[in-house]
């Protein structure tokens, strides 16, 4: 009889309440590790979002600095006529983060187009703007400069073979201020007077629960003067 009970017990199994202890157990393992492999998974997709909004920051002021050193100097409005652009033309502003770059028109070899009439390049506008978050860049071709290796540039919607889309530079633009500094290195709100410019550039992207900013700034010198 002793020896049935022994049998009996030992094909019995697992009682209901070491079923309950052992399934919580697991379950608070299987909650502990995917909670740190969600975390790993967040953590390294915001180190992606990081990384590349650090390369477009850096990449962005880059091309923009190359733009103002090869720039003639800043405009405080559009003098070659935008037929898109907003009411009242383009303005320097920091206020609308638009910023109007005056550069030599060159042809298909790199050569300052003259105009024999000045002795001077002619000159072609560069336009930097932001639509929401995305920093877009309008070009304004000089038409009396023959051979200009640049067309105009239009709002993608209104794109087309003769009139190409404006350059979308960079997206997640918080905000891009231009400061415009004198001769004297006092700050200046004409942009006639500038001789270099500070860019204080700062991008946002919304992260779920950890939003990603990335700021940079530089001054750069305005080289070409004729």
């Amino acid at each position: 009889m002793s020896d049935n009970n022994q049998i009996n017990r030992s094909q019995a199994g697992f009682t209901l309440v070491e079923v309950t202890v052992v399934v919580t157990v697991m379950a608070l393992i299987a909650i502990t590790f995917l909670g740190i492999v969600t975390n790993f998974f967040v953590v390294i997709n915001r180190n992606n979002k990081l990384t590349e909004m650090t390369i477009s920051s850096q990449n962005l002021l880059r091309s923009t600095v190359e733009n103002i050193r090869y720039s003639e100097g800043v405009r405080q409005i559009n003098q070659i006529t935008d037929a898109n652009a907003p009411v009242g033309g383009w303005n320097t502003s920091n206020a609308n983060f638009v910023i109007i770059l005056s550069v030599p028109a060159l042809d298909s070899s790199r050569n300052y187009i003259i105009d024999s009439t000045t002795g001077i390049p002619y000159m072609n506008e560069l336009v930097y703007y932001k639509n929401n978050s995305t920093l877009m860049r309008r070009t304004l071709a000089n038409t009396g400069a023959a051979g200009n290796n640049l067309q105009t540039t239009c709002p993608l919607a209104l794109a087309t073979t003769s009139c190409p889309s404006d350059v979308e530079l960079a997206p997640y633009v918080y905000s891009m201020l231009f400061t415009l500094y004198d001769q004297n290195g006092a700050t200046t709100t004409s942009a006639p007077l500038a001789r270099s410019v500070k860019i204080d550039l700062t991008m946002k992207q919304n992260n779920p629960g950890d939003p990603i900013s990335v700021s940079n700034a530089i001054r750069v010198t305005l080289r070409n003067r004729f």
